[in-house]
């Protein structure tokens, strides 16, 4: 107890020096902050000229009683508009072409499968022809009319 009262006794005699730390330090940390703020806004103000640079414009208005950066985010706005707009029609155009090609894909698909068909029933047709044939031992105009089918060719008139 002895010893807290004799703290508080050199704390009051030197409070001055005491009001005048505190004083120093809230200062000091106000200043840090001020400098950490100023350096923040210098960064995005940075940022802001090179996004506008990018886009073809200057950061600072040409035009009298405009605020820096307005005619910036105008053109940042409708390049970001033309982008979505350009990503839209590609999108589109990229769908067509996709349905364009799964329907000529369907289309091949449904001619290989009857040119398939029609090869095995000309196969068929010919080897039954083949058997007449040979039972009869007499190649005629259905035989001939096989083999061509099987070739792919026209019948013979």
């Amino acid at each position: 107890m002895i010893l807290l009262k004799g703290l508080f006794a050199k704390l009051k005699a030197e409070l001055a020096f005491v009001v005048l730390l505190a004083v120093a330090s809230a200062g000091a940390v106000l200043y840090v902050r001020a400098e950490r703020a100023i350096a923040d806004r210098d960064a995005v103000l940075h940022r802001a000229e090179l996004i506008c640079k990018s886009a073809g414009i200057d950061f600072a208005s040409a035009r009298p009683r405009v605020a820096d950066g307005v005619d910036c985010g105008a053109r940042v706005q409708q390049l970001a508009e033309w982008k979505g707009e350009a990503e839209r029609q590609t999108a589109q155009l990229m769908a067509k072409a996709l349905a364009d090609n799964n329907a000529r894909q369907a289309r091949d698909n449904d001619a290989a499968r009857r040119a398939a068909e029609a090869a095995k029933s000309a196969a068929i047709a010919m080897e039954k022809a083949d058997a007449e044939a040979e039972r009869r031992n007499l190649v005629d105009r259905e035989w001939f009319a096989a083999v061509n089918n099987v070739a792919g060719l026209r019948a013979a008139n």
